[in-house]
């Protein structure tokens, strides 16, 4: 998961965000705890309109299965009753079926990225890569350093799969499946046009959750979510809370920053009582450009976006076998109003070799793009199979008789996230770790708590590198 056809996986310059693939429509479904929103919308030359929405709130206390009943019903009624068949697909999730984590990685891996985070995922997440479905997103590139920032999302298996039925039961392959929070950052990078050179924060209130963003470049930088007591916390004092996180993240030094507040109409009066922070610039969101109702429908009309438009956040959870094929019937249809221009500017002037020219370029430019795209396939698939291969070829690796990826396992769970291993040897001595650390010395007490490990001990002095870093060598042995 995580590539596709026409995004990348790095970030973007800004500018091309708002490019519109014409003609096409798409579907935005966003399932809350307690509520459903919906937003159709389609592309033209005169640019993107919303066609169709809906809200409906359903009880929390659902079980699973029910749910899916009840949105699969919601959602039938809600396309024969305005008769859409839409060309894409797009389902959001409730952020807290998810876990958003925000990490550091060299540049050096970004050839293979998708496999080192599979090999280090329990670094990141409480469950084995087997269990998961996670994509990922480069969010900065520091040449200097030589470093990245990205963001990992992951969720269980069994959260997502009862999401499939949903669209088992509307007879559609869905696009995509990311989170709430994702969907609202694209919505803001649209709404903003200048996505790609503001920064500005947002709070979205939902029932008793509060969703809480920092967008820098258009990309979304920092996430949380915020459940709120029941019946310890009104929402003045609960969106309180939430500015407080984001003027923190923020800091002071930056100046203040601007941040939308989504909320219920009924409670719009509180942006009154924030106007006073002086880190916080707090206003409502400008919904006439989108023509949104309201606050509520922004998740959904940002997952509609993605299928008529390029936008910066680009997590998708949905595994690639399940996906729909990106429609080209916009790309077509363009081509075709193209060409029928040019036919009749052809027709006009009378030349007919100019016509037959014309239309064998435009063949060969389809068969030179369906040639990419089965390269690009086969190319896929080979990194697959090495993967699998890779795989199989560490399983069989033990030291003594313990396995290798139990003792690799062992070691990223002990240690910190502040120390970075550089080299691990395996000999008949036992085990030897090479890296830097915040601080060496705590890592002897930590590795020797394991049961996997004794006699833990350095086997040179410690040094400090130019960074403030702290350079080790630490023998153990198994058992």
């Amino acid at each position: 998961m995580g590539e596709r056809g026409r995004f990348s996986k790095v970030s973007p310059d800004g500018p091309d965000w708002g490019l519109h693939l014409a003609f096409q429509t798409s579907l935005g479904i966003d399932i809350g705890r307690c509520s459903l929103s919906v937003a159709y919308v389609k592309a033209s030359v005169r640019g993107v309109r919303l066609g169709a929405h809906a809200v409906y709130p359903f009880e929390e206390e659902r079980t699973a299965e029910e749910k899916v009943d009840l949105i699969g019903d919601l959602m039938r009624d809600f396309l024969k009753k305005n008769r859409i068949s839409p060309t894409a697909v797009f389902l959001g999730i409730p952020r807290d079926a998810v876990i958003l984590r925000y990490t550091e990685l060299p540049l050096a891996v970004k050839e293979n990225l998708r496999e080192s985070l599979g090999y280090e995922m329990e670094k990141y997440v409480p469950f084995s890569p087997d269990e998961i479905y996670f994509d990922f997103q480069i969010m900065a590139e520091e040449r200097e350093s030589g470093k990245m920032r990205l963001a990992l999302v992951a969720a269980k298996k069994s959260s997502v799969a009862p999401y499939f039925a949903v669209a088992e039961r509307l007879g559609v392959r869905l696009s995509s499946i990311e989170i709430s929070s994702t969907a609202v950052a694209n919505y803001f990078a649209y709404d903003t046009d200048k996505g790609g050179e503001t920064s500005q924060g947002f709070l979205f209130l939902r029932h008793d959750d509060l969703e809480l963003g920092l967008l820098k470049g258009g990309l979304l930088h920092y996430s949380r979510l915020l459940r709120r007591p029941a019946g310890e916390v009104d929402e003045r004092a609960f969106l309180a809370e939430g500015l407080k996180i984001l003027r923190r993240v923020w800091g002071d030094h930056q100046g203040r920053l601007k941040t939308v507040l989504c909320v219920p109409e009924s409670d719009a009066g509180f942006i009154d009582f924030f106007k006073e922070d002086e880190g916080i610039e707090v206003c409502l969101p400008d919904l006439s450009k989108a023509g949104l109702p309201s606050s509520a429908m922004i998740p959904a009309y940002g997952l509609a976006l993605k299928g008529v438009m390029n936008l910066p956040m680009e997590i998708n959870l949905l595994p690639r076998e399940l996906r729909k094929r990106s429609s080209k019937i916009g790309y077509y249809s363009m081509f075709l109003l193209v060409g029928l221009f040019i036919l009749s500017a052809v027709a006009w002037g009378g030349s007919a070799v100019f016509k037959h020219k014309l239309a064998l370029d435009s063949l060969d430019a389809e068969l030179k793009k369906l040639g990419a795209e089965v390269t690009r396939i086969d190319r896929g698939k080979k990194a697959c199979q090495r993967l699998v291969d890779r795989i199989n070829y560490l399983n069989t690796l033990r030291q003594g008789d313990t396995p290798i990826l139990n003792v690799i396992k062992e070691l990223s769970e002990r240690i910190p996230e502040s120390a970075w291993v550089s080299s691990l040897t395996f000999s008949d001595k036992g085990v030897e770790l090479e890296g830097q650390a915040a601080s060496a010395s705590e890592l002897i007490s930590l590795l020797d708590a394991s049961p996997f490990f004794h006699d833990v001990v350095f086997l040179s002095a410690i040094t400090k590198t130019r960074d403030g870093k702290e350079k080790f060598r630490i023998g153990l042995k198994l058992g």
